[in-house]
């Protein structure tokens, strides 16, 4: 089978975070299993573009990847390029699977697919939440979009839900007929000791020297709760525990101040540990090094990094708004919560009962992610279910 992933950036563009990992371990899940995988994509990388050869086929790993200049350095990705190709060559494959929404770029995709006539995939990645449409800078401008610009080029198109929760929003927006199938990302776990992974912290009690080690990985922005959390810290703190709380992602400045000046109002200043971006190897050694990873997010459409987490053989904190929430709670691999501060604290007293329990289940959850998020099994449910 030929397929093509139609996507605003890919790899080596790792500024986006989750959905660079993802999109490329679909797509080279997909060779591995003998498909012609093609990627029509854009030079993006954040503010910036990346140094990559453009209009001519670059293969990674592979994929047969082509980098088209965008003329917008926006979020809009605006690429006429791209557009061209498209248009003449869509109907030399049998799949053609969209990335994203709300870009110029994927809306001026599908409707050169709508108009050609050629049915395609789109996966939203979150970008149809009820959360994206009611706290978005601009709601009423997105709204008027969709009704314009989304509904009539994305009605009879198969979706593609990382979650059960994504997948009753894309119903409650298309209709209860809208073809929907639901599959977890696909992500690419590092080699570990399994040594290392079982090696926790020996502290057991909140009055040993060694601090309990807390984490958050993720993008640093307003709808992921970091505010709950740096509130959690001060109550944990305020209450006679010793915790040490380690933040790991990149946002921009303005955001990033508000957030230290909080830090300094909570009086947590030496609590709080800023580590910036890390490079995705390197990321497994901080998981590593830690106790418990919370995510507080408001909405999340999926969250690869709790899945990484739990590979690690580390235990998660997250709310209920988090895709990957249903599968922590049925599986028992942490606390599912609300967005409150006082349900972060209640969930980190928990786990420092429970320390022994978590240190026995690490091999547990590490051999369970191996097992139910093998690589082959899901790229070949991808490819049945591209035909619904």
């Amino acid at each position: 089978m030929t397929i093509i992933h139609l996507t605003p950036s890919y790899k080596p563009a790792f500024v986006y975070g989750g959905p660079i990992y993802s999109v490329s371990a679909l797509c080279e899940a997909q060779v591995a299993l003998g498909h012609k995988v093609f990627v029509f994509c854009t030079n993006a990388n954040g503010v910036d573009n990346l140094s990559v050869p453009l209009n001519e086929p670059q293969w990674i790993n592979g994929v047969c990847v082509r980098y088209f200049p965008r003329i917008t350095k926006d979020h809009t990705h605006v690429s006429p390029s791209l557009w061209w190709n498209l248009l003449k060559e869509a109907n030399e494959y049998d799949i053609i699977h969209l990335h994203s929404w709300w870009s110029i770029l994927m809306m001026g995709c599908a409707w050169i697919l709508k108009l050609k006539g050629i049915q395609f995939i789109l996966s939203p990645r979150g970008m149809f939440s009820f959360y994206s449409f009611n706290h978005n800078v601009h709601p009423i401008k997105k709204k008027v979009f969709f009704e314009w610009l989304s509904k009539p080029v994305l009605k009879n198109q198969i979706f593609h839900a990382t979650a059960n929760s994504e997948a009753k929003e894309v119903k409650m927006l298309f209709g209860e007929n809208a073809k929907v199938f639901t599959l977890p990302n696909l992500l690419q776990f590092p080699d570990l000791s399994l040594d290392t992974i079982q090696h926790i912290s020996k502290q057991t009690t909140i009055s040993d020297s060694s601090p309990l080690k807390l984490l958050f990985i993720s993008r640093i922005d307003k709808k992921k709760g970091i505010e709950i959390l740096l509130k959690s810290v001060e109550l944990l703190k305020n209450a006679g525990n010793n915790v040490e709380l380690t933040i790991i992602g990149s946002g921009t400045d303005i955001y990033i101040n508000e957030l230290k000046a909080l830090i300094t109002s909570l009086n947590i200043t030496n609590c709080v540990k800023w580590k910036g971006s890390v490079e995705w190897r390197a990321k497994f050694d901080d998981i590593l090094a830690t106790n418990l990873l919370i995510l507080p997010s408001y909405n999340e459409n999926f969250a690869n990094i709790i899945l990484e987490t739990l590979y690690a053989g580390r235990p998660v904190i997250l709310t209920k708004y988090v895709g990957l929430s249903d599968y922590v709670a049925e599986n028992q691999m942490g606390w599912v919560i609300d967005t409150k501060a006082e349900e972060i604290v209640w969930s980190v007293e928990q786990y420092m009962n429970e320390k022994d329990v978590w240190k026995e289940k690490a091999l547990q959850m590490h051999h369970q992610i191996e097992k139910d998020f093998n690589q082959q099994f899901l790229a070949e449910q991808y490819v049945l279910n591209y035909k619904i």
